[in-house]
């Protein structure tokens, strides 16, 4: 059993897709074996219902009253899943000037003018054109680089290939992750293993072991974990086995972030 185990991608109740509030996440934690979480709630950029900019005052408030209630239990931390950020970056410096964040998640959930992925019937879909472009954005938000971990690398295949049981063939597309890989890792940002895709169907992390090693001999020195709960039943899990992926990865350290500063813990 590992410990050290920090949940660094999170969604309450003030994500439009989250169910539960912080203080039953916190209640939520304390039954796990972990150290503590990272609220990352969704602010989708491209979407002015969605970008949190006008209601994270509220949140954060929720978030230091969270951690006063249960500071001698678990470590929670203040983040931010900014999702489409370089579609309007505007948007996104501004919540970055006006908050205060431990920790900043770098996201795409669609391709600019787009729905989220999820909503698409990727069987009436050009679907290798659409990764296409879903990388070509992804290498647009690493070189951006005002992130600290970019989210999910993968995300696409969480509902082609997952849920929707659509084979896909990653090779045309190795040249752009190559290239975004290099660029977060010649940043010093970090990546993701978000383990979510463990218990939704598509049986391998986001992104998988070969990405993990890549990034590793590309110069990569920082990875985040997440579970990317939106149920607070759902938080911590699988992450055992992202920490197992890192170990076999060749990484000795695991990442979290406080005060936008990476911290690195060791694998134990």
């Amino acid at each position: 059993m590992y410990q050290n185990l920090f949940d660094s991608h999170t969604h309450s109740d003030n994500s439009h897709d989250g169910h539960d509030s912080i203080s039953m996440m916190c209640e939520a934690v304390t039954t796990k074996n972990l150290a503590g979480f990272c609220i990352t709630d969704h602010c989708e950029c491209d979407d002015p219902t969605l970008n949190l900019l006008n209601r994270f005052r509220g949140l954060e408030f929720e978030i230091l009253k969270a951690q006063a209630a249960f500071r001698d239990q678990l470590m929670l931390t203040s983040g931010i899943e900014l999702g489409q950020a370089t579609y309007y970056p505007d948007v996104a410096e501004q919540m970055l000037k006006n908050f205060k964040f431990d920790f900043v998640l770098g996201s795409l959930h669609n391709l600019p003018g787009q729905k989220d992925f999820c909503t698409f019937d990727f069987s009436k879909m050009d679907v290798p054109a659409l990764l296409r472009s879903y990388y070509e954005e992804l290498l647009k938000l690493a070189q951006w680089n005002k992130f600290d971990s970019l989210a999910h690398i993968t995300y696409p295949l969480r509902y082609i290939q997952g849920i929707q049981k659509i084979p896909v063939d990653m090779k045309p597309y190795e040249d752009v992750i190559r290239e975004l890989l290099k660029t977060v890792a010649q940043n010093g940002k970090a990546i993701e293993v978000n383990t979510s895709t463990l218990r939704q169907g598509l049986g391998m992390t986001m992104p998988d072991l070969p990405y993990v090693k890549l990034f590793k001999e590309l110069g990569g020195e920082y990875v985040t974990l997440g579970s990317d709960a939106h149920w607070a039943n759902d938080i911590g899990s699988h992450l055992e086995n992202g920490m197992a992926l890192l170990e076999e990865a060749g990484f000795r350290y695991f990442t979290v972030f406080h005060r936008r500063e990476p911290k690195l813990l060791k694998i134990l």
